[in-house]
C-alpha cells in the first residue's frame, strides 16, 4: 500500500495457539499464541537498517543511534482479545475471557506468548459441560493499520468444559524389569498425571506397594515413598497442538491427556527399594497418596495401581534384579500372620 511516491509496506499480523483440552467454569485455562508479523517493507528504509541488538535507550531515554527509526512494517505493542466460544458457533455468540498483553513485532518475526485466563461462572444460556472453542483475535480494535485484517483471528481451538472442577491423580507409568522375584532390589521409574481440570496444590505422597492381594489393603506394606512437591498441574494448565480442522484428531486429544513432558506428568526416579522375600507369590504397584492425607477425589476404588507380579515360580529368573532381602514385615495381613521375614 503506497503512502508516498516511493511506497512503503504495512505491517501483517497473524495468530495462531494451542489451548488446554479441559477447563471448568470458575476455574482456569492455559493458552499458548504464536503472533507473527508477515509484513515486509517494499522499499530500502536506511534508518532502520541498524540491528536490533544495537538498538538501545540512552540514560535520557533517547533511542541511540539517534538516527534510528523503525520500520514501516514493524507493528508496535498491542493485545490479543481471547474469546470462548460455544461449539458449532459464530465469534458472536461467543464471550470475552480477557487480553493478553502482546510486545511490538519486527517485520518477518514472531512472538511466542503463554497466559493463564480465569473462566467465569456458567453465563446463562451457555451449557454447564460440553464442547467450545478458543478463537484469539490480534489487533482487536485495529489500534493500528495493517495491510490484511484477515489472518487475525486464529482457527477455533478446541476446549472441553467440565460442570464440576476436579483433579484426578493417576499412575500412568511404572517401569521395573518384566521379572520381579521376592528379595529383588529395584530402582522404579513412575509418571503421575493430572487428568482433572483442576491442579492439586499441595505436596503429593507416592507409594511402591507390595500387597498379598491387587488391592491396597490390609494386607498391603509400603515399601518406598515419593513426594511431589508443589503438587501437580491439571490439565487445564497443557495446552496441546490444534486439531480443529481434523475431527479424529480432536476426539484423540480429548480422550488423550498423558502428554509428555507437559506439566500434568511428573516424572518420579532414583529411589532404590528392596522387595520382600515373602510369600513366593505377591503384588506390587502404584498408590497416589497412600495415607490419605490429601482426601483426594476420582481416585481408583482399590487404589493399587499398574500392578506387577513378584513371583518364584519354576522358569523365571532371579538374576535380572540383585539385592539384599528385606527388613520389614508385611503390615497387619488380614489373618493376623505376619508374611514375610519374622525374627
Amino acid at each position: 500500500m503506497a503512502y508516498t511516491s516511493l511506497g512503503f509496506s504495512l505491517p501483517d499480523l497473524a495468530v495462531s495457539g494451542e489451548s488446554a483440552p479441559t477447563a471448568a467454569w470458575g476455574g482456569t485455562l492455559t493458552v499458548n499464541v504464536t503472533l507473527q508479523n508477515l509484513g515486509a517493507s517494499t522499499i530500502t528504509e536506511p534508518t532502520s537498517l541498524v540491528p536490533a541488538s544495537e538498538v538501545q535507550i540512552g540514560p535520557d531515554g533517547a533511542v541511540v543511534p539517534s538516527y534510528y527509526t523503525s520500520s514501516q512494517a514493524d507493528a508496535p505493542a498491542s493485545s490479543i482479545a481471547v474469546f470462548l466460544v460455544p461449539r458449532g458457533k459464530g465469534l458472536a455468540s461467543g464471550i470475552s475471557l480477557g487480553t493478553i498483553d502482546a510486545p511490538a513485532i519486527a517485520q518477518n518475526s514472531l512472538q511466542q506468548l503463554s497466559a493463564t485466563l480465569t473462566l467465569p461462572a456458567q453465563p446463562a444460556g451457555f451449557p454447564a459441560s460440553g464442547g467450545y472453542s478458543i478463537r484469539l483475535i490480534a489487533n482487536p480494535d485495529r489500534a493500528f493499520l495493517e495491510s490484511n485484517y484477515r489472518n487475525n483471528v486464529s482457527a477455533p481451538l478446541n476446549v472441553r468444559i467440565q460442570a464440576v472442577t476436579a483433579s484426578a491423580l493417576r499412575a500412568t507409568a511404572f517401569d521395573v524389569p518384566d521379572t520381579l522375584v521376592p528379595g529383588s532390589t529395584i530402582q522404579p521409574t513412575i509418571q503421575i498425571t493430572n487428568l482433572g481440570a483442576t491442579a492439586v496444590t499441595s505436596d503429593v505422597q507416592v507409594a511402591v506397594v507390595a500387597s498379598t492381594s491387587p488391592d491396597f489393603n490390609l494386607g498391603s506394606t509400603i515399601v518406598g515413598a515419593y513426594t511431589i512437591s508443589g503438587g501437580v498441574n491439571g490439565v487445564n494448565s497443557t495446552p496441546l497442538p490444534n486439531a480443529a480442522r481434523h475431527g479424529r484428531g480432536a476426539r484423540w486429544l480429548q480422550a488423550n491427556n498423558v502428554i509428555t513432558p507437559q506439566s500434568n506428568v511428573v516424572t518420579l526416579s532414583g529411589l532404590t527399594m528392596t522387595l520382600p522375600t515373602s510369600p513366593s507369590t505377591y503384588y506390587i504397584g502404584v498408590v497416589v497418596d497412600p495415607n490419605n492425607l490429601l482426601n483426594l477425589p476420582n481416585q481408583p476404588s482399590n487404589r493399587l495401581e499398574l500392578i506387577k507380579t513378584v513371583t518364584t515360580n519354576a522358569g523365571q529368573a532371579t538374576t535380572v534384579v540383585t539385592g539384599s532381602a528385606a527388613s520389614f514385615d508385611f503390615e497387619n495381613p488380614p489373618d493376623g500372620v505376619p508374611i514375610g521375614i519374622v525374627s
